[in-house]
């Protein structure tokens, strides 16, 4: 998989036909231009999305906000103290192209008080070392260098909220020992808002019943989805699937990361207090270890649904598989299986679907009629036998 830059670019004509070339040529070379026409406009989606951008490239000449109605220097002086301000959140490495010649064949006082060179956007051979100093500078960064050395993590993750991507890369950080702090709750948090949006993906191509997204109308049910998606029956939704989806590792996977995180399975807020399990950890452990292991887990899970959604995309299917159940007042699930056997001594057996054997009382065989192939809707004791029995 080829290195990919994403480059915040302020230019008032990036998108002229004229310039089509320098963008494709940008391309071929995996630097991906997103164009602004103005400061403003550009500053924002920078600063909504920081670790998004791994470069900025400045006209010499643009708009300062989107009802400007002449470009002018003033706001390439205003990308260049803004982007200074930002160096305590992201130090980002930026270039001027342009092709005004009052900034590539003379000196220019902005360029010159900040030490730049103005590359000549007409010039061949200036846009093609352009692109490779881009490239060069970018490599630099801490951020890039995750971003590519989890290209494909990273590439998934672009299909989650924009936090995710901030969420990963600091505790990559952490991982490359550059920033050791850190806030359990915080970043359990975080994981478990990523999870949700797997969640309601899983939802979004019927893989998760609807009634595990729409707790108390909006909120996922974690634990319940989980276990939906185990091919396990839910525990208080009565409904469950009859296609298991999650591999084992993956379900073990989802479990760990949801019992770990917070000891409320229905919201993604945490409040690691109330989990007796990890502070009886922390007053011996208290290290970021835990964090990290949650969070590569959960990488391998999204990276797993990527595929596996893909392929299993057809709604409709999908939720061919969905199946609800009812339960009597003791909250025992009532099952629906044809009897298989009656022996000699008029004792009957159903298997249900996981293969367990049920015996039927004979008394119940002929009080309700019941003979070889009838299908009969029962719950089941703790002795494996078939009670409250209806012939179906």
């Amino acid at each position: 998989m080829s290195k990919k830059y994403n480059i915040l670019w302020i230019d008032d004509e990036y998108n002229d036909e004229a310039l089509l070339p320098f963008i494709l040529q940008a391309e071929q070379q995996g630097i991906i231009l997103e164009g602004y026409g103005s400061f403003k406009e550009g500053f924002n989606a920078l600063e909504a999305n920081i670790n998004y951008y791994d470069v900025i490239l400045l006209d010499a000449l643009f708009f300062e906000n989107e009802t400007s109605e002449t470009p002018n220097p003033a706001g390439l002086g205003s990308a260049i103290k803004k982007i200074n301000e930002l160096i305590p959140k992201k130090a980002f490495p930026y270039f001027v192209l342009s092709g005004q010649t009052h900034f590539t064949d003379v000196t220019n006082p902005i360029l010159e008080a900040f030490q730049l060179r103005c590359y000549n956007k007409k010039n061949p051979e200036d846009v093609k070392e352009l692109l490779k100093n881009i490239k060069e500078e970018a490599d630099t960064q801490i951020e890039l260098q995750i971003k590519h050395e989890n290209q494909l993590f990273f590439e998934v993750l672009n299909q989650y909220p924009d936090s995710g991507r901030d969420t990963f890369i600091s505790i990559f950080k952490g991982l490359k020992g550059i920033d050791n702090g850190f806030d359990d709750e915080l970043y359990f948090t975080q994981l478990r808002i990523i999870l949700e949006s797997f969640f309601r993906k899983a939802n979004e191509i019927g893989l998760l019943h609807d009634k595990c997204v729409q707790i108390n109308g909006s909120q996922v049910n974690l634990t319940e989805s989980c276990l939906f998606l185990s091919g396990c029956d839910t525990k208080h939704l009565n409904v469950n699937c009859s296609v298991t989806h999650f591999p084992k590792l993956i379900a073990d996977n989802v479990k760990n990361i949801i019992y770990t995180t917070g000891a409320a399975s229905h919201t993604t807020n945490v409040d690691i207090t109330q989990n007796i399990d990890v502070q009886a950890y922390r007053r011996t452990i208290n290290t970021p270890y835990l964090l990290y292991s949650l969070a590569l887990q959960l990488m391998d899970v999204l990276i797993w649904f990527d595929e596996y959604g893909k392929v299993n995309s057809d709604m409709a299917i999908n939720q061919s598989y969905w199946e609800e159940f009812e339960k009597d007042q003791y909250g025992n699930k009532f099952e629906i299986a044809t009897i298989t056997n009656i022996s000699a001594t008029n004792w009957g057996t159903v298997i249900l679907k996981d293969g367990k054997r049920i015996s039927i009382f004979h008394g119940d065989i002929t009080q309700n009629n019941l003979v070889l192939g009838d299908s009969i809707k029962f719950t089941v004791n703790n002795s494996a036998k078939a009670q409250n029995i209806t012939k179906q």
